[in-house]
């Protein structure tokens, strides 16, 4: 079984929807970019540039847009939240987010987002851009190349210095309710970037990336921190799968023909493994937690942040932790669990014990999840 038939028989387990089928977590296919100078005129006038290309690939399939307000997609306010990025100032916030989704509270399966830095910043702070597919678009015959030529296209418009694409959990923009279950895929799959927060490290990427995925792109001055080009590809050149290949400002890294999931029982990605120990030196070494905190279950706290980003550092896995069960079912193992059905909902169950389904919880189905910040212990 090759990369792409693995992740077809994996990628179910990865979804959430509420009980009224609205999807609140999905698989998604992303490459999120950081650059410079995301306040210049040239620059937006590259992004806006992006946005007419996404909008005329895809715009049957879309339908919202977050620019001054969450409002649906037209053309008549696509062109308004154009002209509104075109037309602004050095020092204003510039957020701009198209995508399928039907509104704030449901996941998307495409989605272009940007959110620029202040000319009063100068370099203390970087702009993104982050693109959004269906995991599926992997399937099609083209669809490999055609997320490669999206990727490398991003690159070039918006002279990235710094990047990553791959798998990653796609949460409604109102996103709160669902880091819990961010949270616990990540402790599953090391191969999913956790990236809720992607907008908001534009001041903690300046001087180091964030790590390796499927994709990794590094800026010309990160390729020579490194020791340079041909230093790159030659310490990546002893793996048939791995292909560095160039855009205007630097390399892009391919660890694997496609991406995989890193599932616990297999272990982090061979190929990211590789890349992850060439590029670790100008990965960012004292990271910010990931996630804020979140009264719905565990989320990332700064020990686990931490771990994360080491994930393809470890030689071997964490130990295994139990699936999540759903209410109405027996406790598999004694210790601490959670739902995201109900607030403050961590309890101890021992094992053998019927774990209740919360009733009239608009989260849907409840599933308990293990807590594996207490280790199935209390602190």
């Amino acid at each position: 079984m090759n990369a792409l038939e693995k992740l077809q028989t994996q990628a179910s387990d990865l979804e959430r929807e509420l009980a009224d089928g609205t999807p609140v977590v999905k698989l998604g296919l992303i490459a999120t970019l950081y650059f410079k100078e995301g306040y210049t005129a040239e620059r937006k006038r590259r992004v806006v540039e992006c946005f007419e290309r996404f909008y005329a690939e895809f715009q049957p399939l879309l339908k919202w847009q977050m620019s001054d307000r969450p409002r649906k997609l037209k053309a008549e306010t696509f062109a308004k939240a154009r002209n509104r990025v075109l037309g602004s100032g050095p020092n204003e916030r510039m957020e701009w987010d198209i995508g399928s989704t039907n509104g704030a509270k449901e996941s998307t399966d495409y989605s272009l987002q940007f959110l620029n830095s202040f000319e009063v910043h100068g370099e203390q702070r970087r702009s993104y851009i982050k693109l959004v597919l269906p995991w599926p678009f992997l399937l099609e015959a083209e669809g490999p190349a055609r997320y490669q030529d999206w990727l490398s296209y991003l690159c070039n418009q918006v002279q990235a210095e710094h990047g990553y694409g791959g798998l990653s959990s796609i949460l409604p923009f109102d996103y709160d309710s669902y880091m819990p279950v961010e949270y616990e895929l990540a402790q599953q799959y090391s191969g999913l970037e956790v990236d809720t927060f992607a907008y908001a490290m534009g001041r903690e990427l300046q001087e180091h990336i964030k790590g390796a995925n499927w994709y990794t792109v590094l800026g010309n001055t990160y390729v020579e921190r490194l020791g340079g080009e041909a230093y790159v590809r030659q310490a990546l050149s002893g793996h048939g799968d791995i292909a560095v290949t160039s855009y205007e400002q630097g390399l892009i890294v391919r660890a694997g023909h496609y991406p995989e999931l890193g599932a616990r029982d297999d272990g982090p990605p061979r190929a990211y493994v590789a890349v992850s120990k060439v590029v670790k030196p100008v990965r960012i070494p004292k990271p910010d937690q990931l996630h804020s905190y979140s009264p719905y279950g565990d989320c990332f706290d700064q020990a686990s942040s931490e771990r994360w980003y080491a994930r393809f550092d470890q030689a071997a896995p964490p130990p295994k932790e139990p699936p999540r069960t759903e209410g109405g079912q027996r406790c598999p193992q004694a210790g601490y669990w959670f739902t995201p059905a109900r607030q403050n909902s961590l309890r101890r169950f021992e094992q053998g014990e019927l774990m209740p389904v919360i009733e009239g919880a608009s989260f849907g189905h409840t599933y308990w999840y293990w807590s594996s910040e207490h280790g199935g212990k209390a602190k």
